[in-house]
Formats: structure tokens, sequence, C-alpha cells
């Protein structure tokens, strides 16, 4: 495979467990298929077992694919997993470093199993505790910073090295609102300024919409659709729902079911109805006659577009192939 102009291209990546005792084989990933570009943010989702702890743990070169080529980070995956380890970075929202590590001495030991000279780890401790806004907690032991801290800490770690590609597992898990917001608009100006390519798994649907450019969807370790948030929505096939409110609904649902594009609908209660349609444009006003020709009052109309936790359910709940 020809080296690649991509900061991660994989083809073909199987990965199978041995039986171990009781416990029979298991085929983690299966024929996994992935590019990333330089600079871009993706975002793995897949319900749990689909593959992506064991995904993320070839890429960042600590398991060998049974089979497969690809390259991260400019290196070949089979070949030079020494380089890649050197050249990405990894991040956990379960940040775990020695209790009695001030946040200095912290940065220091990591810059040094880099290889980075005491300068440069100087100068980078400055340069990362102040991005991340931690300068005020350098000399604080690691067991007296808010969760908060800890994680913002776990992020200028993941940084010390100039990395290609960061892995960030989680990052804002069991953080609150507020601290959430701030680490991800802090990712986000990390990569627009520093054109950092990051690999995000999470488990929250806002928080993959909010970071990524594209998302992959693995499922029984495969990928089975990428694309942007908009694109994965509109490749299941999701519909816009209108959910009405208004008195006297009771013929509406008949009324509904009457008309073409017009399906999924519903008695939510005795003064709502909803229902789903192939096109807000061509369906609306159709709805709307037909609601007011059933009699109804209408109080409300809302229109509520597919999210990506409905592609996500959708997607998780498809058979495997096999």
């Amino acid at each position: 495979m020809p080296r690649s102009d991509f900061a991660i291209d994989i083809r073909g990546i199987h990965k199978t467990y041995p039986a171990a005792g009781t416990a029979p084989s298991r085929h983690a990933l299966r024929g996994v298929d992935l590019r990333v570009g330089h600079g871009e943010i993706c975002c793995i989702l897949g319900p749990n077992g689909a593959g992506k702890t064991t995904l993320v743990s070839i890429l960042i070169g600590l398991l060998q694919p049974d089979s497969g080529t690809g390259w991260v980070g400019g290196y070949d995956l089979l070949r030079e997993q020494r380089k890649i380890r050197a050249a990405v970075n990894f991040t956990s929202g379960h940040a775990n470093f020695p209790d009695n590590f001030t946040i200095d001495e912290i940065l220091n030991y990591f810059g040094m199993l880099y290889g980075l000279p005491r300068a440069l780890r100087r100068s980078k401790a400055d340069e990362l505790t102040e991005f991340f806004e931690i300068q005020s907690h350098r000399q604080v032991p690691f067991n007296r910073l808010s969760t908060g801290l800890k994680q913002r800490l776990a992020l200028a770690k993941s940084l010390l090295n100039d990395p290609r590609v960061v892995f960030l597992d989680e990052p804002t898990v069991g953080l609150d609102p507020k601290v959430c917001l701030s680490i991800r608009s802090r990712l986000r100006q990390m990569n627009s300024a520093r054109g950092t390519t990051m690999v995000l798994t999470t488990h929250q649907m806002d928080e993959a919409e909010q970071m990524s450019h594209r998302i992959a969807f693995l499922r029984d370790g495969r990928i089975v659709r990428v694309g942007e948030s908009d694109e994965l929505k509109q490749s299941i096939g999701f519909q816009e729902q209108i959910i009405i409110r208004g008195q006297g609904l009771a013929a509406v649902p008949e009324a509904l079911g009457h008309l073409p594009g017009v399906f999924d609908i519903r008695s939510i209660s005795g003064n709502r109805v909803s229902c789903r349609v192939d096109s807000r444009e061509k369906r609306l006003s159709m709805v709307l006659e037909a609601v007011l020709g059933a009699g109804a009052v209408l109080e409300d109309l809302e229109m509520v577009e597919p999210t990506l936790e409905d592609v996500f359910v959708a997607l998780a709940s498809q058979p495997d192939p096999d």
C-alpha cells in the first residue's frame, strides 16, 4: 500500500481474540476501512462491544491487527508501530496520574518520556497550562485537583509531543455542563489553531455533533456509515416529525392517513398527534388542511428534525449481515 495522503488511512483491518477458557473466540474487527484527513475531527460512534477500543488500540500502535493495511500519522500500521506511538497521543476521560505529583511534575515526567529537552519541556508546560487555563494550579498535587482540572491536565499532556493525531476517549465524561462546554471549546480551538487531527470516541450525541467534521459508525466490528451528521440522518431515511397540538383531534389520524408522504401517525395524547413526512415543503400545507378539515382547532404545530441519537438507535438495531 503506498504512503497515504491522509492522517489515518486503514483498509481491511481484522482482529480476532482467541478462545480463552470457556469463552469462544471473538471477531472484534471485521474488515474496517477508514480515512481521516489531516486537520479533521472524526468521531467514532457505536454501541458497547462494537470494537471501538480494539480499533483505537490498533491505531495508536498498541495492538497488532490480524490482517489489513494502513497508515497512521504517515507511518505504516504494520511495520512502524514504534514510530506511530511517538507520533500520536491518547487521553481518556478517566484521567489517572500519581496522586502526589503536581501538574508541573506530571508534565515534566511525560515530557521526559517523549524525549523532550529540559528547556522545551518548560516552554511546553508554560504554553499548555496557559492554553487550558490551569497555570494557577501548577503546584497543586493531582489528588487535590477538581475533576475538570484533571481532565484539562490530561489534554495538556496529550499535546506535549506535538502529535500528528490525538485520540480522545470520552474527554468530557462525568463533567458538569459548564466544564464540558469549556473543554469542547478548547479542543475546537486547538484543532483550528494547530491543525491537530483528532479522533474522538464518545457516548454523548451532542458532543459528537458539536465537535466532529465527520462521524464513523462502528457496529459488530464494521464501519457501517461515515459522513457528516446531516448526511447520516439522510442516509437512514429519517424524515421530519410534525407534532400537532390542539382540540378535537379525534378524527385527525384518519385524515392524515389518506395523505401521500405522511406516515408513522400517532395519537400521543388527547390533544397531541404526531406524524412523519418525506418533505416539509411538499407536505406541510397538506397536513394543515387535513387537520383543519377534520374539524380540529389547531393550537400549535412543531417541526422536529431527526437527531443523531435517532441515527444511533437505528444503526445499532440493524441486524449483523453475518
